[in-house]
């Protein structure tokens, strides 16, 4: 995968080594890696390294995509999403550090994403969760289209220990990507 999206404020890449230590200081505080679920605190610097590089390989294989958000410079955030071995769907996900909370880039990558998903992979169908203690991650999901499907209990490594989770699903939609282009220049 070695495409470049380019949002009115971001751009959106595929991850590289040389983001490794930036990364794995964002995913380090809390803030982050409560909240998204497959994040331990404290993670290592070579433990980032090796997940980037499964899921590069993943990505390859049409399984699988992830952008780091750029603004100017500045790693500000992730967004992608990784196939579900139970459903085949791609299982949708996004996180901006916590200087940049409240400035729309949640949703102006994550429209980013799903607008690349559907035309590079031509998924039609996602899925996605947040915990309920984050409503600010499920209005984010709601703009870009999601939908409540149902809640479960969920294993997060950032707590080290099962939660409450908010499923949502997606089914590509024009007011998605009305709202992607309106966005774009």
């Amino acid at each position: 995968m070695t495409d470049e999206i380019q949002t009115s404020r971001l751009v959106l890449r595929p991850y590289r080594d040389a983001d490794a230590v930036v990364l794995t200081r964002l995913i380090n505080d809390p803030r982050i890696y409560r909240n998204v679920g497959r994040i331990p605190p404290g993670q290592p610097v070579e433990e980032t390294r090796r997940i980037q590089r499964e899921r590069a390989v993943a990505n390859a294989a049409g399984k699988s995509a992830g952008f780091c958000a750029y603004l100017g410079d500045e790693l500000v955030g992730m967004a992608g999403g990784g196939e579900s071995p139970d459903t085949g769907l791609i299982d949708f996900g996004y996180w901006i550090a916590p200087d940049h909370w409240g400035k729309g880039f949640a949703t102006e990558a994550g429209a980013a994403v799903l607008h690349w998903f559907v035309h590079n992979q031509e998924r039609r169908e996602m899925t996605a969760g947040y915990f309920p203690d984050n409503p600010g991650s499920g209005r984010v999901l709601e703009k870009l289209g999601f939908r409540k499907s149902g809640e479960s209990r969920y294993f997060c490594l950032g707590r080290e220990m099962e939660v409450d989770c908010i499923e949502m699903y997606w089914p590509a939609s024009a007011d998605v990507f009305n709202a992607y282009l309106q966005d774009t220049p």
